[in-house]
């Protein structure tokens, strides 16, 4: 039987392809999970140009998972982390598209929560 309850979270595969790389690479973002009417709404501010992509994601992003530094260490989330990424631009569009992804409710992602 489906009992609906509220997810406040939800983690979704970022695809990267690098200039360069043979491969793509893949981390994990989790996002805060809105309800649609409330997701409707934060695309109306986007679309009416109240909302940016940064602020979006910087409002939205909870976590970040599967990003290292040279050494091979995983990388704290931070919000200089996130600023860093919105700078790359082959990073940027994936990340952002992510949120999407998300709010509606990716296959992908609900099956790894």
């Amino acid at each position: 039987m489906f009992v609906p309850k509220a997810i406040p979270e939800i983690t979704v595969p970022v695809t990267v392809h690098v200039p360069g790389d043979d491969e793509p690479t893949t981390f994990q973002a989790t996002w805060c999970l809105h309800p649609v009417s409330k997701t409707r709404e934060i695309m109306e501010q986007q679309r009416q140009g109240d909302l940016d992509d940064d602020a979006l994601v910087h409002q939205d992003l909870r976590g970040l998972k599967g990003i290292g530094d040279a050494s091979g260490n995983e990388r704290a989330f931070t919000p200089e982390l996130i600023n860093e990424l919105l700078e790359i631009p082959y990073v940027r569009r994936p990340l952002v598209m992510s949120w999407f992804a998300a709010q509606n409710g990716h296959a992908e992602a609900a099956a790894k929560n």
